[in-house]
């Protein structure tokens, strides 16, 4: 069963990455194509990781990252969920720098 998860969000993460690189590429030319690469392997691993812990869930934050600098949005149940996401993501291979806009929304709780 986590396999199966783990797949699915690799390849969610990995169509997603690719879609943006798209849209990235008309709005910063500055990056090359091997950093696009990379930003959009490490953003795979970034989703990976948080399907992987126990404490998250993938659908309620989204992963960007550019140059190595990730930014996570969305909204999850308390404090240690968005700090957890934060944390988990610092522990990927390439990550420089995380951006945490996840939200803590009381309502979502589980």
């Amino acid at each position: 069963m986590k396999t199966r998860q783990l797949l699915a969000a690799i390849t969610l993460g990995s169509a997603a990455a690719f879609t943006g690189l798209a849209h990235a590429a008309e709005a910063q030319p500055k990056q090359s194509v091997g950093e696009y690469a990379s930003d959009a392997a490490i953003t795979a691993k970034v989703k990976a990781a948080i399907v992987a812990d126990k404490d998250l869930s993938a659908l309620d934050i989204a992963v960007e990252t550019n140059n190595g600098v990730v930014t996570l949005t969305g909204t999850v149940g308390t404090a240690f969920q968005a700090d957890r996401a934060a944390i988990v993501t610092r522990g990927v291979d390439g990550v420089k720098q995380v951006k945490n806009d996840v939200k803590v929304e009381m309502a979502r709780a589980k």
